[in-house]
């Protein structure tokens, strides 16, 4: 901060000062005061003047300079305000709040992709160790299941698949950009699709499959609802009990009504009978990275439903929940009126 640059800045300041000056100057003269009394009140307006302005520049000089050394000392620029005291004059004070601000929005921000950095390196860890179950099978089906190999490998690979899937719409989920083109389609095709891709996993553990679906019209990404499904069925799979085991997937349609929320538009559900989810880990199971009881016993990521949630997030779909241990499990996925042909008789 330059003197000449100081004075520029003031210059109207410094003009109204002279110009108070020089009409107590004639003041003084028009009243015929002493000459004497005369300079004296020119040296004395002049000096404070000077002393003034002077100490307003002393001071910000010495506050900016000290801002401009700081600053480039810093590799974290954002931490200035740690190495500054508040100074007297108000443009100095606003500054300093300004930055203070500012530095709590980044440390936030830092802080934020900090969590989120290690919440992504903690479930990479566990998919790596996810992954390398069905490339462990797959070599053991080389060996030991010739007979059976063709559906044997294709359920790995699917599963392979489903690992690297889970990934990449996980990333889709949390950045913001919009990565989806919503479009209206059949609700039964792509459901009736979805069971196809994974009819071998299916197949191989037992399950037989109800589609009770009318030819209801949706509005939402097809790729990304897909996923969705496929992380249901793969958890229906994972979580099945020993005995005959089942999945129902059927709609219902809702009115404003008939719910609490007002919401009206189709629910799609996917029921199987499995193990069920216990009452205390039921409102837990969409939370980043829980695993719950039985996630534990399976060395689940959890993240596959959390997953689900954020994608009916962006696409403004609501999914939930309900069990009973031992006896089902059934996830729904709402298609508000705004997204779903409700002209569709049930």
């Amino acid at each position: 901060m330059s003197l000449k640059k100081y004075l520029k800045d003031h210059r109207l300041h410094l003009l109204l000062g002279l110009l108070a000056e020089g009409v107590a100057e004639a003041v003084l003269w028009l009243f015929a005061s002493p000459v004497a009394l005369q300079g004296f009140a020119f040296f004395w307006l002049t000096g404070s003047i000077g002393v003034i302005f002077g100490y307003d520049f002393l001071r910000k000089r010495k506050f900016y300079k000290k801002v401009e050394e700081n600053l480039s000392q810093l590799e974290e620029k954002y931490l200035l305000t740690e190495l500054l005291d508040e100074p007297e004059f108000l443009e100095g004070q606003i500054l300093c709040r300004v930055i203070q601000e500012m530095e709590h929005s980044m440390t936030d921000t830092v802080e934020q992709q900090i969590r989120k950095n290690g919440e992504f390196k903690r479930y990479i860890e566990t998919w790596i160790h996810e992954i390398k179950i069905p490339i462990a099978s797959t070599n053991l089906i080389l060996f030991n299941h010739r007979e059976d190999m063709e559906r044997r490998m294709k359920e790995q690979i699917r599963r392979i698949e489903s690992y690297v899937e889970q990934v990449l719409y996980y990333l889709r989920g949390e950045v913001p950009e919009k990565d989806y083109c919503i479009g209206g389609y059949g609700l039964k095709e792509i459901v009736q699709s979805t069971v196809r891709d994974n009819k071998d996993s299916l197949i191989l553990n037992g399950f037989s499959v109800l589609v009770e679906l009318r030819d209801e019209k949706v509005y939402t990404d097809r790729k990304w609802l897909q996923f969705m499904l496929g992380q249901i069925l793969s958890n229906a799979v994972k979580y099945a009990a020993e005995d005959e085991r089942k999945i129902r997937i059927f709609t219902k349609k809702v009115q404003s009504s008939e719910n609490s929320s007002g919401e009206a538009g189709i629910w799609l559900w996917i029921e199987d009978n499995g193990i069920g989810i216990t009452e205390k880990d039921l409102p837990r199971i969409f939370e980043k990275s829980f695993t719950g009881d039985n996630g534990r016993k399976s060395s689940s990521t959890g993240m596959g439903l959390y997953i689900c949630r954020r994608l009916c997030e962006e696409l403004g779909h609501k999914i939930l929940a309900e069990s009973e241990p031992g006896k089902y499990t059934r996830i729904g996925i709402l298609f508000r009126e705004r997204e779903a042909d409700v002209s569709v008789g049930f």
